[in-house]
């Protein structure tokens, strides 16, 4: 399906990739913060990071917070609070921001919480364009929050659930989709990943890193799709991304990566 005119959000993501690579910070800048939490967010724009994936579940009552894991035990102190193996999609948004998801990563970040999906846009726009990765709930939920906050044109949605961004998409037509992979259906970038992308109406492809050959990107270029990796924290792999004309790739480390590509090439 091709998506006449493109959503708003499609073609900031392709003038910020017009330079390769766009510079993503995965869950803000995760190296120096806990990842997916307002400091980390605040710190990758301050950084000055043209985008920003991070990830997004739904609470027993609907709410939609940042949290990457299903459980709570890695990234807060549930486990110690309440018993391990205790799920987001069981608490009421209340109970989970009383939770710290911050000591895990050192006593000076105690206190930070679970922030809410209205919360992380708050400090990512408009300097930073949000890319939202659906961990948990249903593309109506995504759907019904992103018009409530006013920000349909504003973010991109991506999930390893293509079935989802299917819905999301037909549900809201201007939303700017991705495809994560691989999946258990597909390993590769191949014919078959371009023509779900384009039946879809993707703009973008986001893959493993090392996963990906230049005859893959090359596939998803011809295609029209922009193409994105995951996850990069050293020089070899963000120049070597370059090389091979990936157009964003994601890193823990955004400052070092932007300071990096900065650099002369030749």
């Amino acid at each position: 399906m091709t998506r006449t005119p493109e959503p708003k959000a499609a073609a900031r993501f392709r003038a910020l990739a017009h330079q390769r690579p766009a510079v993503v910070a995965h869950r803000g800048d995760s190296r120096n913060h806990p990842e997916n939490t307002v400091a980390a967010f605040a710190a990758a724009t301050a950084l000055g990071a043209p985008v920003q994936e991070f990830d997004v579940q739904a609470t027993s009552c609907g709410a939609l917070v940042c949290l990457h894991d299903a459980t709570l035990d890695r990234t807060t102190d549930a486990a110690k609070a309440i018993g391990p193996g205790a799920r987001i999609a069981d608490f009421e948004l209340v109970r989970a921001q009383r939770l710290d998801a911050g000591a895990w990563k050192g006593a000076q970040h105690a206190g930070a919480r679970i922030p809410t999906l209205e919360q992380a846009l708050a400090v990512m726009l408009p300097k930073s364009l949000p890319m939202l990765e659906h961990k948990g709930g249903t593309a109506a939920q995504f759907v019904a929050e992103l018009r409530r906050l006013g920000v349909v044109d504003d973010v991109l949605l991506q999930s390893f659930d293509w079935p989802f961004v299917d819905a999301a998409g037909k549900l809201e037509p201007r939303l700017a989709l991705g495809l994560l992979g691989p999946t258990d259906d597909h390993e590769h970038v191949d014919d078959a990943v371009v023509a779900s992308a384009r039946r879809i109406g993707a703009c973008f492809v986001h893959w493993h890193a090392p996963k990906l050959t230049r005859a893959e990107i090359d596939r998803a270029h011809a295609a029209g799709l922009l193409l994105v990796t995951y996850t990069s924290d050293d020089e070899l792999g963000w120049h070597g991304g370059r090389a091979l004309g990936v157009d964003a790739m994601c890193s823990n480390d955004p400052g070092r990566m932007l300071a990096s590509l900065r650099l002369p090439t030749d």
